[in-house]
C-alpha cells in the first residue's frame, strides 16, 4: 500500500485553481494491477468483435475477387487463342488464293517459284508469326520455302529443300478437299528426324490447293510458332493463379514446371500427365467441359476450347475453307492457385490487421489503467466519469441555451487547439467562426426548439486531410419542459465512409471483370468481324500497288483507295465501341441518354447476334428525357441484359428476338430487354439476383447481381417479369434528370 498526496479536482474542465482541494489518498498497487488486467481484458474483447467481422467480410471480398479474377483469366485465354487462330486461317485461305501461286501453277519455272518465295518472305516478315512458309508439292518435296530464322526472314535455297512425304500433316492433307484445312497437334519442330533444339513448339496449318482445271498440285503449309500463344496466356498470370495449357490427352502444353511440358514428343523418358499426377482432377475434366476442383495443395479453375470452332467464313466468297476437326479438336485452359500462396496472403494481411488490433489494444490497458488508477485513489463518480468521457474518440460538448460552451471533453479541447478556460463561456459563433455558424445555425436553432437533429460535416483534424464526421445535437429538457441548452456528439465515421466506398470501389471492380470476361467471351467474333474490313484493306492496297507498277491508268486506283478508306472507319469504329466498353476510370455521373446506350450496346453486339440467327429490335422513345448516371456502368447493366438474352435464345428454334425498348413518365425513365425464349426458371424467382446462382453450365452468376447493384446505386430498381407469349423481360428505372 502506498500513500500519495495528491491534488483533486472537481468535475468540470472549465473550474479554476481555487476550486483544487488536497487529500492523502491511499494508493494499491495490487488492485490497480488486478483491476487493469480485467478492464483491459473486457475492453479487448469487445475490441475484437469488429475486427472478427471485418475479417470474414474481407475474406468474402478477397475470395470473390479470386473466383472473378480466375474467370477473367480464362475467358481472356480462350479469347487470345480463338482471335489468334483466326488471324492464321485468314492469312492461309489469302495464300491458297494469292495470284502469285496460281501464276506458278499455271507457269512452273524459276521465276515464278522466285516471285512467290518474295511474296512468303514479305509476309513473314511483316507477320512474325510464322516459323515456316512453305509450298509442298504432291511428291512430298518442297518447291518453296522461306525460314523466319529468329526475325531474319530469309528464302531457303533449292539444295536446303526437304522431302517431307513421310511426315504425319503431309499425309493428312493429301485426302483433303481444296475446300478443307488440316490443323495439326501444337508440338515442337521437328528437323531432320529429331527435335529442333532450342525447343520450338510449332502448329501446322495446312490447306490443298487446285490449279485452274480442278486438279490439286500441292499444298500451302504454315508453321505456327506456337511460343507466341504460350507467351500471351502466361502474361495473364497474376495472383489469381498460374496458367495451364493442356491437350486433349492431358499432356502439357504450358505447365506448372517447364520438365512437365512435351513429354509426349520425347517417349524414351518417363511420360507425365495430369492423369498420372492427379487422377480426381483429369476425371473432373473428361467429365465437364468447365469448372473447379478444390485439391490439398490448390484450386484449379478450368475450361475446355475448341480453337477452330466458330469459324464463319464470308459467303459468297471464292475460298471459303474450314478445319475439318473443329468439332474435335480441343485444348483445356486451367488456372492453378496454390492454397499456400493464398495462405502467404492471407498472413501478410492478417500480420497488418493484427499490428491495428495490437496497438488498439495497447490504447486499451492504458485507459483500464488509467480507469484503475482513479477507481482506486477513491475519486468521486462524476470525477471518473469525466475521465471515461476524455478517453472517448468522440467531440463531447455541453452548449446551454444562451449558446454558450459549459463543459466538453479533452477530444473537443485537442480539436480546436485551445484550453478548458478558452473554450468555457464562449458563444458557438465566437469559437467556431462565423462562416462554420451559419452554416449549423439552422440546426442549432432546431436543438433549442427540443428537437433532436443529426447530421454530416468534413472536419480537419489534427493531420493530413479532411475527415468525415456525423454531428448530433440532443436537447437537455427540464421536467417542465423547458430547454435549457444541448449537448453535442461529433463522432468520426471516416472508417465507415471508407468501407462503403470499398464496397463501392469493389462493385466497380466486379463490373470492370465482367465486362472483361464478356469481351473474352466475344474475342473470336470481334477478330472476325475485324478481320474483314483488315482482309479488303490488304486486297485492295495489293491490287492498287500492281495496278500502278504495270499501267498509267489510275483511276481504278482511286476507287481502290476509297474502298480502303471505308474500311479502315469501319474496323476503327468497332475497336472505338470495344475501347469504350472495357474502358476503366472513376465513375463520373451526369446525364445519360439512354436511347444512345440502346444503340451502342445494339452494335456492339450486333456480330455476335447475327452468328447466332438472333434479331435485335429497337423501339426507342422519341424525346426520351435524361436520366442522371453513369454512361459506362448503365452502358454495363444493358450489355449484361442483352447478353443473357442472346444466350437465352441458343436452344430456341424459329424466330429469335431481342427487343431493347425506352419509355419514360413524369418522374422516370424505364428500359427493357425482352426476349422470346424459354423464361426464367419459376423455381430461382428472385434469387436469379443473388450472387453466383445461375442457370447456365458456365459462368460466376454475378452478372444480375453486378447489375441490379449498380441500378440500385443510381437510386432505380431493376426487376424481370415472365412475357405472356413466354420468355422474359427486364426492366429498370432510373429517376429524370432535374430540368434546369
Amino acid at each position: 500500500m502506498a500513500v500519495e498526496q495528491t491534488a483533486v479536482k472537481l468535475p468540470g474542465p472549465w473550474l479554476t485553481q481555487a476550486h483544487t482541494i488536497h487529500r492523502v489518498v491511499p494508493v494499491n498497487i495490487r488492485q490497480i494491477a488486478l483491476l487493469t488486467l480485467l478492464l483491459g481484458l473486457a475492453f479487448s474483447v469487445l475490441l475484437a468483435i469488429p475486427f472478427v467481422f471485418y475479417h470474414r467480410a474481407e475474406s468474402d471480398n478477397r475470395m470473390s475477387l479470386l473466383q472473378a479474377d480466375q474467370e477473367r483469366v480464362i475467358k481472356l485465354a480462350a479469347g487470345a487463342i480463338h482471335q489468334e487462330m483466326e488471324s492464321i486461317l485468314s492469312d492461309l485461305r489469302y495464300l491458297a488464293q494469292h495470284n502469285e501461286l496460281k501464276d506458278y501453277l499455271a507457269n512452273d519455272n524459276r521465276d515464278k517459284r522466285l516471285e512467290l518465295a518474295r511474296e512468303y518472305l514479305v509476309l513473314a516478315g511483316q507477320k512474325r508469326i510464322y516459323d515456316q512458309i512453305r509450298f509442298i508439292g504432291l511428291s512430298g518435296m518442297e518447291e518453296v520455302r522461306v525460314n523466319f530464322n529468329d526475325g531474319r526472314p530469309e528464302i531457303v535455297a533449292d539444295k536446303d529443300l526437304q522431302d517431307k512425304h513421310s511426315r504425319y500433316y503431309f499425309e493428312e492433307t493429301l485426302w483433303l478437299s481444296p475446300g478443307q484445312i488440316y490443323v495439326s497437334p501444337l508440338d515442337l519442330n521437328i528437323e531432320r528426324g529429331a527435335v529442333h533444339m532450342p525447343l520450338k513448339p510449332v502448329i501446322r496449318f495446312a490447306v490443298p490447293v487446285a490449279d485452274e482445271q480442278g486438279l490439286i498440285r500441292g499444298m500451302v503449309v504454315l508453321n505456327y510458332l506456337g511460343q507466341r500463344l504460350r507467351d500471351k496466356l502466361s502474361a495473364l498470370e497474376g495472383q489469381a493463379g498460374k496458367v495451364w495449357l493442356l491437350n486433349a490427352e492431358g499432356y502439357w502444353l504450358l505447365g506448372p514446371k517447364p520438365e512437365d511440358e512435351w513429354r509426349f514428343m520425347f517417349p524414351e523418358q518417363p511420360q507425365r500427365r495430369l492423369a498420372d499426377l492427379s487422377p480426381p482432377l483429369w476425371q473432373q475434366m473428361q467429365a465437364r467441359r468447365s469448372g473447379v476442383h478444390h485439391a490439398a495443395a490448390s484450386w484449379v479453375r478450368f475450361e475446355r476450347v475448341y480453337p477452330l470452332r466458330g469459324e464463319h467464313p464470308q459467303v459468297g466468297t471464292a475460298f471459303s475453307a474450314r478445319p475439318v476437326d473443329a468439332e474435335r479438336y480441343y485444348w483445356t485452359i486451367a488456372v492453378d492457385l496454390s492454397k499456400s500462396a493464398m495462405r502467404a496472403a492471407d498472413l501478410a494481411w492478417l500480420k497488418k490487421l493484427w499490428a491495428v488490433y495490437g496497438a488498439l489494444v495497447l490504447f486499451a490497458f492504458l485507459v483500464a489503467g488509467t480507469l484503475a488508477f482513479v477507481i482506486n485513489r477513491n475519486r468521486a463518480l462524476a470525477q471518473v466519469m469525466e475521465k471515461v468521457v476524455d478517453t472517448l474518440p468522440l467531440l463531447i460538448s455541453y452548449v446551454d441555451a444562451e449558446q454558450r460552451y459549459r463543459f466538453n471533453n479533452l477530444a473537443y479541447e485537442r480539436f480546436f487547439g485551445l484550453s478548458p478556460r478558452d473554450i468555457y463561456g464562449k458563444t458557438m459563433r465566437e469559437l467556431l467562426g462565423e462562416a462554420a455558424y451559419q452554416e449549423v445555425r439552422h440546426y442549432i436553432e432546431q436543438a433549442l426548439a427540443g428537437k433532436p437533429v443529426s447530421f454530416e460535416r468534413q472536419l480537419a483534424y489534427a493531420g493530413p486531410g479532411m475527415h468525415d464526421v456525423v454531428v448530433s445535437y440532443l436537447p437537455d429538457t427540464s421536467p417542465r419542459g423547458d430547454v435549457r441548452g444541448f449537448f453535442v456528439m461529433v463522432s468520426d465515421v471516416s472508417l465507415v465512409k471508407e468501407s462503403e466506398r470499398r464496397e463501392r470501389q469493389h462493385m466497380l471492380e466486379l463490373a470492370h471483370v465482367s465486362r472483361l470476361a464478356s469481351m473474352g467471351e466475344m474475342a473470336t467474333e470481334i477478330a472476325h468481324e475485324i478481320n474483314q474490313p483488315l482482309a479488303a484493306i490488304a486486297m485492295y492496297s495489293a491490287a492498287g500497288l500492281r495496278t500502278l507498277q504495270g499501267s498509267s491508268d489510275h483511276g481504278q486506283v482511286n476507287t481502290w483507295l476509297d474502298a480502303i478508306n471505308t474500311q479502315a472507319k469501319r474496323a476503327s469504329e468497332i475497336v472505338r465501341r470495344v475501347r469504350s466498353f472495357v474502358q476503366k476510370r472513376e465513375p463520373q455521373f451526369g446525364p445519360v441518354d439512354l436511347n444512345l446506350i440502346a444503340r451502342e450496346v445494339a452494335a456492339l453486339i450486333d456480330h455476335e447476334a447475327r452468328s447466332q440467327a438472333v434479331e435485335i429490335a429497337l423501339e426507342l422513345a422519341e424525346d426520351l428525357p435524361s436520366a442522371q448516371g453513369e454512361r459506362i456502368l448503365l452502358e454495363q447493366v444493358v450489355f449484361n441484359l442483352t447478353r443473357n438474352a442472346l444466350d437465352a435464345l441458343l436452344a430456341q428454334s424459329g424466330v429469335r428476338r431481342v427487343k431493347l425498348k425506352t419509355s419514360y413518365d413524369s418522374k422516370q425513365v424505364y428500359f427493357e430487354v425482352s426476349d422470346n425464349g424459354p423464361g426464367v426458371d419459376p423455381t430461382l424467382g428472385e434469387h436469379i439476383f443473388d450472387s453466383f446462382i445461375t442457370s447456365k453450365q458456365e459462368g460466376l452468376g454475378m452478372g444480375l447481381t453486378i447489375s441490379r447493384t449498380l441500378i440500385e446505386a443510381h437510386g432505380g430498381t431493376l426487376r424481370y417479369a415472365p412475357n405472356p407469349g413466354g420468355g422474359t423481360t427486364f426492366v429498370f428505372s432510373l429517376a429524370r434528370e432535374a430540368a434546369r
